[in-house]
C-alpha cells in the first residue's frame, strides 16, 4: 500500500512538471509571451478574413460601403510572379470587396493590382524596389515576437505593392484604392493604397449588451436617423468581439462601458462586415464626437495658444481615462477655424504611454511615444449629412509585435481597429493645421516612399529603431525632402505622381494667401529641421535620389554627428511640440484632437503623457530641455540686432557707474596680445560659459516654452538675484582671494547689471551664446585692460 501511495505521489508530481515548465497562457508587461501579438489575435475567428463571407451583405438602408474601391491584398507566389503572362513590374493580387456600381461584377474576383502607367510614378516605384535578404537582425526580431515579412525573404525586385501585401504572415491586409483605372482584368492605381478596416460602415449609438454574457460580444445599438437627426432609427444586435490579449496580457480594445462612455452621446461610426452567422461584426470603431470638425473649445492669442499646446494638453486634468477633447488654438491675427467640406489639413500625430497595473515599463524616466504626419479632410458624412473629419496617417512604423504596417492608414486601421488600434490603450493627440494641396501631397509622397523603405528594410526586410532612424526622425526627413520638392516646383505646382493623370490640367495655381501661408510654413519648419543650419548628409543624398532621379542606394546614417544635426526630431514629444509651436508663432491656427483610452472602463490601465528626455523626472527633464534649447537654438533665434543693442546700452552704462564709484580706472592698459588671448580662452570657459549655463541656461525658461513677458519676468529676477548672491558665496567657500571684492556693493551693482543684460539677451534671442559673449567681453575687459585683477585680494581703489 505504501508503495502504491508513493508511486501515486510520484506520478502526480510528474504530471505537474509539464504545466510548470510550459509558458503561461497570458503574458504580462514584464514577461511577454514569446510569440507576436498578431499570432495571438489570429487565434480568434474574428481576426481572420474567412469569417466574413463576401456573399453576406448588411441592410442597404443602414449600412454603406466604407470606400468606393476596397479589397484584400494577396501576395503572389514566386511561381505566379515568374509565370509567362505575369507583368514584369510591381504587382499583387487584390480580392475586391467593394466597387462602384458599374464594376459590381468585379466584387469577389481576384485581380491584378498594378501602378498606373505614368513615367514619374514608375520612376519612384523603381527607386524603392529592392531585393530582400534577411540577416541576423530580422531573425532576432522574429525571435523576440515582432512581425517580420518572412514571405518576402529571398525574393528579388520587391516593390512597394509586394512589400505591403507581404508585410504580415497572412493575406489579411485590406486597403482602399484611389485613382483607379480599369484595364481588362487589371486594376491600376495612381496613388498608394490606404490601409482600412471593415468593408461596411454605419452610424450607431450603443444601448447596452444584448445579454449577460461578457464573451459573445453582442450589443444592442440604435442607428442614426437622418430625418430626425437623432439616434432613433432601427434597433439591431451587432457584435463587438473581445479579442485575445496581446503578448503583454493587455486587450487592445475592451468594449466594456461603451454605452456609458462620454463618446457614446454623439455615437460611433462602426466598420466591419456580417459574419457567417449573419450578425454584423465590428472590426473598428470611430468616435463621432472626436471627428466632428467643430472644436469644443477655443484658445485665442499666441501666448495662450502656446501655453495650451505645451503645458495644458498633456497636463493631469487632460489625462483622465475615457475622455476626449477638441480644442482650437488661434494665434494673434488668426481667424476662427471654419471647416467646410473639401478643406484639407496637415496632421501631426503623437501618442503616449500605457500606465496602470498593466502598463508598460518606462525606460530611463522617458516615455518616448510615437510621431507621424498625416492628413485630415472634411467630407460630408453620408449618414447625417453633416461635415466630419476623415483622418489618414502616413505611418513610418518599424517592425512590431502587433503587425502594424508602415504606410498610409485610415483612422479605422490605426486608431479604431479592434485588433491593432491604439484607441483603447494609449492617449492620442492629433494636431490639425489647415493647408492647401501642394504641401499635403508633397508630404504624403515622401512619407510613402519612406514607408516603402521601412517595409523592405532597404533590402534587409526589417526596420530598426535607433537614435538616427525612427518614426520621428524619418518623418522629419520626409518633411524636409517635401520642402525641397516644393521649392523646386514653385508655388502652384502639384506633385504629378500623386494626381490622377486626367486631373492634372485642372490643377490651379495657389492663391496669394496660400503662397504666403506656404512661405511662413517653410520658414518655421526649416528652422527646426536644420537646427545648425546644416542638413544631414543622408537626407541630402536621399533627396537627390527622389527629386533628381539619380540612381543609387538610399542611405540611413547612424553617425553621432547626424543624430546631433537632427536632434530636435530625436524624440516624438519634442518634435511634435516644437513643430506645432513654430506653426503657431508663424500665425497658423491649429486644432488639437485628444483622446485618453476610450471607452476607459479598464481600471488596470491609465494614460501616460509622452515626454522629452528624462521627462518623468520633473526637474531633470525640464533642465535637459532647457539646456538643449539654449545651446542649440534654431538659427533665426540668434538674431544679432537685439544683442548689439543691449551691448551698446550696457557697456557705457557699466563704465560710467564703475568710474563714478571708483571701481574702474579712467584709462585702459592693454596687456601683450599672447597673454590676452590665453586669458581670453580661460575666461570664456569660466566664468562666461559656466556661469551662463547655470544662471541663464538652467534657470530661465527658453522662449520656445511659450511664456509671456510677465511670466518670464520673475524668472529673470530670480536668475539675476542668484547670480549676484553667488559671488559673495564663492568668496567665502572656494575663491577666498575675491572675498573682499565680492562683498563690495560697487561690484555687486556691476554684477546685477551684467546679470540683467545677459538674462535679457538670452530671453529675447533664445541663444545662450549671446549671453556668454556679453559675459565674456565684460569679464575679459574688466580683468585685463581695466586692471580688475588688481582688485582680487586688494579692494583699494585704483589710481585715477
Amino acid at each position: 500500500m505504501a508503495l502504491v501511495l508513493a508511486c501515486g505521489l510520484l506520478l502526480s508530481g510528474l504530471a505537474w512538471l509539464p504545466s510548470a515548465a510550459s509558458p503561461p497562457s497570458v503574458g504580462t508587461p514584464t514577461q511577454p509571451l514569446p510569440v507576436s501579438s498578431e499570432a495571438l489575435a489570429l487565434q480568434s475567428p474574428w481576426s481572420r478574413p474567412e469569417s466574413y463571407p463576401l456573399s453576406l451583405r448588411p441592410r442597404a438602408d443602414l449600412y454603406r460601403p466604407s470606400a468606393e474601391w476596397l479589397g484584400r491584398l494577396i501576395l503572389p507566389t514566386p511561381e505566379e510572379l515568374a509565370g509567362p503572362v505575369a507583368p514584369r513590374e510591381d504587382w499583387v493580387w487584390i480580392e475586391l470587396e467593394q466597387a462602384p456600381a458599374d464594376a459590381q461584377d468585379w466584387v469577389g474576383r481576384r485581380l491584378r493590382l498594378l501602378w498606373a502607367e505614368d513615367p514619374a510614378l514608375q520612376r519612384l516605384v523603381r527607386a524603392v524596389t529592392t531585393d530582400i535578404r534577411f540577416g541576423e537582425a530580422a531573425r532576432r526580431l522574429a525571435a523576440r515576437g515582432d512581425v517580420v515579412p518572412s514571405r518576402l525573404d529571398g525574393r528579388g525586385q520587391v516593390g512597394p505593392l509586394q512589400s505591403l501585401a507581404g508585410a504580415r504572415p497572412a493575406d489579411d491586409l485590406t486597403v482602399l484604392l484611389e485613382g483607379v483605372q480599369r484595364r481588362g482584368d487589371q486594376v491600376r492605381i495612381a496613388r498608394p493604397p490606404v490601409q482600412i478596416s471593415g468593408r461596411w460602415q454605419a452610424l450607431v449609438r450603443f444601448e447596452g449588451r444584448a445579454n449577460d454574457s461578457q464573451t459573445d460580444g453582442l450589443w444592442w445599438v440604435r442607428h442614426y436617423d437622418r430625418r430626425s437627426g437623432r439616434f432613433d432609427g432601427p434597433r439591431e444586435t451587432i457584435r463587438v468581439p473581445l479579442l485575445p490579449p496581446d503578448r503583454f496580457g493587455r486587450r487592445m480594445f475592451d468594449p466594456s462601458g461603451l454605452e456609458r462612455s462620454e463618446a457614446n452621446r454623439e455615437g460611433w461610426w462602426i466598420q466591419g462586415a456580417p459574419a457567417a452567422d449573419g450578425v454584423f461584426t465590428a472590426q473598428a470603431l470611430e468616435p463621432r464626437a472626436l471627428l466632428t470638425p467643430r472644436p469644443r473649445q477655443q484658445i485665442r492669442g499666441t501666448e495662450a495658444s502656446l501655453s495650451g499646446l505645451l503645458r495644458s494638453s498633456w497636463s493631469p486634468p487632460q489625462l483622465i481615462r475615457g475622455t476626449l477633447a477638441s480644442t482650437a488654438l488661434l494665434p494673434d491675427g488668426a481667424a476662427p477655424l471654419q471647416w467646410q467640406p473639401g478643406d484639407r489639413a496637415l496632421l501631426m500625430h503623437l501618442f503616449g504611454g500605457i500606465g496602470g497595473a498593466d502598463g508598460e515599463p518606462v525606460s530611463g524616466w522617458t516615455v518616448t511615444g510615437h510621431f507621424a504626419f498625416g492628413e485630415a479632410r472634411v467630407v460630408e458624412d453620408p449618414f447625417s449629412g453633416q461635415p466630419r473629419l476623415q483622418i489618414r496617417y502616413h505611418q513610418i512604423y518599424a517592425n512590431n509585435p502587433n503587425g502594424i504596417v508602415a504606410g498610409s492608414q485610415d483612422w479605422s486601421a490605426y486608431g479604431g481597429n479592434l485588433q491593432r488600434g491604439w484607441l483603447g490603450t494609449r492617449p492620442f493627440s492629433d494636431a490639425l493645421i489647415p493647408l492647401g494641396p501642394q504641401v499635403l501631397d508633397a508630404i504624403a509622397l515622401q512619407a510613402e516612399l519612406l514607408a516603402a523603405r521601412y517595409r523592405s528594410g532597404d533590402g534587409r526586410g526589417v526596420a530598426l529603431v535607433t537614435a538616427a532612424t525612427s518614426c520621428v526622425q524619418d518623418s522629419a526627413q520626409a518633411l524636409w525632402i517635401a520642402l525641397q520638392q516644393l521649392q523646386q516646383q514653385g508655388p502652384g505646382q502639384a506633385e504629378v505622381s500623386l494626381v490622377d493623370p486626367p486631373a492634372r490640367q485642372a490643377v490651379v495655381p495657389a492663391s496669394a494667401a496660400e503662397r504666403e501661408r506656404l512661405r511662413r510654413l517653410g520658414q518655421a519648419l526649416d528652422h527646426l529641421l536644420t537646427p545648425f543650419g546644416r542638413v544631414r548628409a543622408d537626407w541630402v543624398h536621399n533627396s537627390r535620389l527622389v527629386l533628381a532621379g539619380e540612381r543609387g542606394t538610399f542611405q540611413a546614417s547612424q553617425k553621432p554627428l547626424d543624430v546631433l544635426l537632427s536632434w530636435r526630431s530625436l524624440l516624438p514629444r519634442g518634435a511634435h511640440d516644437s513643430l506645432a509651436a513654430e506653426l503657431l508663432r508663424a500665425g497658423l491656427p491649429l486644432q488639437l484632437l485628444r483622446t485618453n483610452q476610450i471607452p476607459g472602463a479598464d481600471p488596470r490601465l491609465e494614460p501616460v503623457a509622452p515626454t522629452i528626455l528624462l521627462g518623468q523626472l520633473p526637474v531633470a527633464g525640464t533642465l535637459v530641455a532647457r539646456l538643449g534649447d539654449a545651446l542649440f537654438p534654431p538659427p533665426q533665434a540668434a538674431g544679432i540686432a537685439w544683442p548689439l543693442l543691449l551691448l551698446a546700452v550696457y557697456a557705457p552704462l557699466a563704465l560710467w557707474l564703475g568710474r563714478r564709484d571708483g571701481l574702474l580706472p579712467r584709462t585702459w592698459s592693454w596687456p601683450p596680445l599672447p597673454r590676452l588671448l590665453r586669458r581670453g580662452v580661460a575666461t570664456a570657459l569660466m566664468p562666461a560659459f559656466g556661469e551662463e549655463l547655470l544662471f541663464r541656461g538652467l534657470l530661465l525658461p527658453h522662449p520656445l516654452a511659450g511664456l509671456t513677458p510677465l511670466q518670464v519676468g520673475p524668472w529673470i529676477a530670480l536668475s539675476t538675484g542668484l547670480f549676484v548672491l553667488y559671488h559673495p558665496l564663492a568668496g567665502r567657500l572656494w575663491y577666498p582671494q575675491g572675498r573682499l571684492l565680492f562683498d563690495d556693493p560697487r561690484f555687486l551693482l556691476q554684477c546685477s547689471l551684467l546679470g540683467l543684460v545677459c538674462a535679457l539677451a538670452y530671453s529675447i534671442t533664445g541663444s545662450l551664446w549671446w549671453a556668454v559673449l556679453i559675459h565674456w567681453l565684460a569679464v575679459l575687459l574688466w580683468l585685463e585692460p581695466l586692471q580688475g585683477r588688481r582688485l582680487l585680494g586688494d579692494i583699494r581703489a585704483p589710481d585715477r
